[in-house]
């Protein structure tokens, strides 16, 4: 008999706004912009009194894109979202060992393990990845033992390279 890990969820903007930051911070483009933008900041604070204003100005606008204006446009972004009526009802996952179920209400999508892009365990959530840009996210509060059984099942069903992260 095959057996089956059940997990029912609900998504929050505080649950989206973790995903969208991890999604635009951890790829290398996201580090990359994130370090310029510090740079361009601490440029600014150096530079103040030294240049034309205009240059300090420059650099104060560059360095806040991805350290000021990105998280509040990410966090409204996420906020907006989460008001979204299929994001008020929660998600019902079925992790078996042919793939993953998910329903909620009368909709239901089966996906097999190999169509699976990755999985990655963070501090607050599982993301379950289906190509580079959609994910669905499991809130790993009160879900926690069933994470790490669903990570124990992928590291089984998945390479291991698509699989990150730890269920604690």
């Amino acid at each position: 008999m095959e057996k089956e890990i059940n997990i029912t969820a609900s998504v929050t903007a505080s649950d989206l706004f973790h995903f969208l930051l991890y999604h635009n911070y951890a790829k290398v483009i996201g580090v990359v912009g994130f370090l310029f933008s510090t740079a361009c900041l601490i440029g600014a604070v150096v530079s103040f009194g030294k240049v034309q204003t205009y240059s300090t100005l420059l650099l104060l606008l560059i360095g806040s894109m991805f350290t000021i204006y990105q998280p509040i446009a990410l966090y409204a972004k996420a906020v907006k979202q989460a008001k979204h009526p299929v994001m008020q009802k929660p998600m019902n996952y079925s992790f078996g060992e042919k793939g993953i179920t998910v329903s909620q209400e009368d909709n239901c999508a089966a996906v097999s393990w190999d169509e699976l892009w990755k999985i990655v365990a963070r501090k607050r959530a599982l993301y379950i990845f289906t190509d580079p840009i959609r994910a669905n996210i499991i809130p790993k509060t009160g879900n926690e033992k069933e994470i790490a059984m669903v990570l124990e099942l992928a590291r089984t069903k998945m390479p291991s390279s698509h699989v990150k992260g730890k269920g604690k």
